[in-house]
């Protein structure tokens, strides 16, 4: 069932990353543009005069940038001009013939069929940089019987470069120009068109992704190019007037369909909202734990005796250092194993001792499956069969990483599999969560769509199926109410194990029972803190026989001192494999346009 759930985990965020972030994001692109200025002068000729002020954002090692120029509907293009500009100095570039990564200073021109490629080649890295691009694009307009014609494509959808910003100036061969132009604009449904003065028409689009063109289309008096070439022997103004207002009545049309589509989806968005919220209240009600009668009982011994791994894992839904030296003192104290003083064993940095686990009696069914298999693991996977040192342990460890590795989560998962064999945990609400997980996805889904066609009450969708998310994983952890009263207890035993920390000599343990109490408040980290104080040493408890050579004699040499040789000789054992590292707008369509290209680096 946890093998499902995590798939289902991942599915489920997996489509959460796809649809929450764009596909064009540029946090992690290698170059972007932050603008991109086009002056472009129309002349009589009908040729088009452009001056690009391209600004490239390197976060990565290039040997250069290029641009891309396609020549589609155009006679070619000419006069190519490169500088790199700065707030006060220009460097001019070189044209050549050809050369080679780490060059500086020079720009070669690549000539094919229907495009031009400007390699500039300028070595950057992790900095910003301006090129500004002059050429001449030859005839261009076109000269009808009844108007003239600028359609030309400024940036193509070849360009594979993302841009913060991109900005047209186009200015018409004639000054006096009164309102005898028209000008339209295809790409982006966010640009922008506006007149800056008498004779210049600006287009103006913010966050262009890639493979995204952008085009202008003026239509002018004839008179304005009469030195033109490009003539077409026809009446094409009301043509074109009709083709931009199809385009304009399709745009309306995408419009009034999204509208459509989002008062739908806000309407649906609403209603699932309510059901998605009113299941949660039908189930949060249903399964709502009644007062836990033991919330105020205190106690002075263990709420059960089911090994410390086990409460560990119940507690906290992991498994610490400490569950280590708490299962080794547990096998000691019920008789399977004992502890005794190895040899001292001296470093460069250190002394270190050594401590040996002796096998007392062969392992029976009064043990778990997960202490059969730390005692197998120790004693004859690592050891002889009858005892193992702790330098032995950790040679094992260091020279067969993966088999220890293995050994170590067979263990945890038997731990594991205890701890569900006792009914701690209900699994017969798994089918609730399953059913909360699905509204989930649907609520998201939704609400995500709904926000996308222009609705906040998405937000409200978003919300819940989060809630619903939460609450539907936690029935697949869910305590059944024995469990759940057994969290409880152990909660409250390890407040009650805190209270030691207000006696001051071993003397005191005199009024409690020291049995195996001591061994879960280990388990579960919280008596380190508390037994420093008492500074019991290998000496005094050699003093007292109901301690010496016993389980509760090696508890109190252990837990005395976090720095003690057995717990820092079971830790640089065990510790790798417990806590591994972790390494006016603009229209759609259109496209028609002469030109077109991109940017990019290499």
């Amino acid at each position: 069932m946890k093998k499902n759930l995590n798939i289902i985990l991942i599915f489920l965020f997996t489509i959460i990353l796809i649809i929450s972030f764009p596909s064009n994001s540029k946090a992690d692109d290698d170059l972007t543009i932050t603008t991109w200025e086009v002056e472009a002068n129309l002349l009589k000729n009908g040729d088009l005069n452009i001056v690009e002020d391209i600004t490239f954002k390197f976060n990565d090692e290039f040997n250069g940038v290029f641009r891309e120029i396609i020549l589609e509907k155009t006679s070619g293009v000419t006069d190519i001009n490169i500088k790199e500009i700065s707030k006060d100095t220009s460097t001019e570039y070189t044209q050549v013939d050809d050369a080679e990564n780490g060059d500086q200073g020079v720009f070669v021109i690549d000539n094919d069929s229907n495009k031009k490629i400007v390699q500039i080649f300028s070595p950057s890295k992790n900095q910003q940089k301006t090129f500004r691009l002059s050429y001449l694009v030859k005839d261009v307009a076109i000269k009808y019987n009844d108007i003239g014609e600028l359609y030309y494509k400024f940036l193509g959808s070849e360009n594979k470069t993302p841009i913060d910003s991109f900005t047209v100036d186009i200015q018409l061969a004639k000054k006096d120009i009164d309102n005898k132009v028209k000008l339209f604009a295809h790409g982006p449904l966010n640009g922008k068109i506006s007149r800056k003065t008498n004779d210049i028409f600006n287009l103006h689009v913010n966050d262009v992704p890639r493979d995204t063109f952008i085009e202008g289309r003026i239509l002018f008096p004839k008179e304005f190019i009469p030195l033109s070439n490009n003539i077409v022997d026809k009446n094409n103004y009301s043509n074109i007037l009709e083709e931009e207002a199809s385009l304009q009545k399709d745009i309306e049309k995408k419009n009034e369909r999204k509208k459509a589509i989002g008062n739908i989806l806000e309407d649906t968005s609403i209603i699932v909202s309510i059901l998605g919220l009113a299941l949660f209240i039908i189930l949060f009600a249903k399964f709502r734990r009644k007062k836990d009668f033991f919330e105020n009982q205190q106690y002075n011994n263990i709420p059960e005796d089911c090994t410390p791994a086990i409460a560990t894992y119940l507690t906290n839904k992991t498994i610490n250092p400490n569950t280590i030296i708490a299962t080794i003192l547990d096998l000691f104290r019920k008789g399977y194993i004992k502890v005794c003083d190895g040899k001292e064993m001296k470093n460069k940095k250190s002394v270190e001792k050594d401590f040996i686990i002796t096998k007392m009696k062969e392992p029976d069914d009064y043990l778990l499956s997960h202490e059969k298999h730390f005692i197998d693991w120790l004693i004859n996977k690592i050891g002889n069969k009858e005892s193992v040192t702790t330098q032995e342990i950790k040679e094992f460890s260091d020279k067969n990483n993966a088999k220890f590795t293995n050994y170590y989560s067979e263990w945890v998962i038997k731990i594991k599999e205890n701890t569900i064999s006792k009914g701690y945990f209900d699994k017969s609400k798994n089918k609730y969560g399953l059913l909360l997980i699905l509204s989930f996805t649907i609520l998201l889904l939704i609400g995500i769509f709904t926000i996308v066609y222009g609705s906040l009450f998405g937000l409200t969708s978003i919300i819940i199926s989060t809630i619903l998310l939460i609450y539907g994983i936690s029935f697949f952890f869910r305590y059944s109410d024995y469990g759940y009263n057994q969290y409880k207890n152990w909660k409250e035993f390890k407040k009650y194990m805190k209270t030691f920390k207000n006696y001051s000599s071993i003397d005191d343990f005199n009024k409690y029972s020291l049995d195996i109490s001591l061994i879960y408040s280990l388990s579960l980290g919280i008596d380190k803190k508390i037994l420093q104080k008492f500074n019991i040493n290998k000496e005094d408890s050699k003093n007292n026989s109901s301690y010496n050579n016993s389980w509760i004699y090696w508890y109190f040499l252990l837990n005395t001192n976090n720095n003690n040789m057995f717990d820092k000789s079971i830790n640089s054992s065990f510790g790798e494999t417990i806590n591994p590292s972790s390494g006016g707008n603009f229209s759609a369509g259109g496209g028609g346009g002469a030109g077109g290209g991109g940017a990019g680096g290499f």
